[in-house]
């Protein structure tokens, strides 16, 4: 489904095309919006988008995960959207809270291992394809794939055969706590994975986009698994996700 705006600011010449996906919007005030965009050309960048140059349109289509093409204004280091075309990512509107939730949880993931103004042709495709598979499959799978081929993208992905998984406890607001390492640890409890969940875990990481594979997922290895990431991108990133606390559904019970 496809949504187009356009948006034309005179006045202003614009200086440099780029084409990328919208991670964040954020309302700075009643005539400004701050767009963090995934760019193919540079990466993370920041713009401004001012009232001036909404147009007839207005700013609706603007919104997380949406492709799209513009055209800045730089002056002392601060991007200005001059003009633009958007594809609006309409999935989103026909989301669950949770669906909704885990489209969230990605974007947080990808901010928290990503710096802004590296180009990553990998990262930009792999976020692309994220945002065009949640229009069509399972949100929740479809997140727990792309968050775990995400920390294969950045390096931080772990040695599967090899890592062991170590219970802590319950931490930020009650979410089990796991931590992954390859040697003893006295402070946390080891957990012991069966070779069924690590052949699963190396599937969601291979899995080919662009296919009708089916992955065959028991519920209490996807819970597990989907847990395992949230704590492994803390561990990586060294800062704590606050999005999936708003799921409904809950991440697993202790072990």
């Amino acid at each position: 489904v496809t949504a187009m705006a356009t948006s034309r600011s005179f006045g202003q010449r614009p200086s440099r095309p780029y084409d990328g996906i919208i991670l964040a919007v954020k309302k700075t005030s009643a005539k400004q919006l701050v767009l963090t965009i995934l760019t193919h050309q540079e990466g993370i960048l920041y713009v401004l988008a001012r009232r001036s140059t909404q147009g007839k349109m207005g700013y609706g289509a603007l919104s997380p995960l949406s492709e799209i093409s513009f055209d800045v204004f730089e002056k002392d280091g601060v991007h200005t959207l001059t003009e633009y075309d958007c594809r609006a990512n309409r999935r989103l509107r026909d989301l669950t809270w949770d669906g909704y939730v885990y489209s969230q949880i990605f974007v947080e993931m990808v901010l928290f291992l990503t710096a802004s103004g590296e180009k990553d042709e990998e990262l930009y495709r792999l976020v692309r394809l994220y945002g065009r598979a949640i229009e069509i499959k399972d949100v929740r799978i479809v997140t727990v794939i792309a968050g775990w081929q995400l920390l294969a993208l950045t390096g931080f992905l772990p040695e599967t055969d090899e890592a062991r998984i170590f219970y802590r406890g319950r931490g930020y607001c009650d979410q089990p706590v796991y931590y992954i390492d390859y040697q003893d640890r006295d402070d946390m409890a080891e957990l012991p994975l069966t070779p069924a969940v690590r052949q699963t875990w190396q599937t969601l990481i291979g899995y080919p986009w662009g296919t009708d594979e089916k992955i065959n997922l028991r519920s209490g290895d996807l819970r597990f698994l989907e847990a395992l990431l949230y704590n492994y991108v803390n561990q990586c990133s060294e800062r704590q996700m606050k999005t999936p606390e708003l799921l409904k559904t809950g991440l697993p019970p202790q072990p």
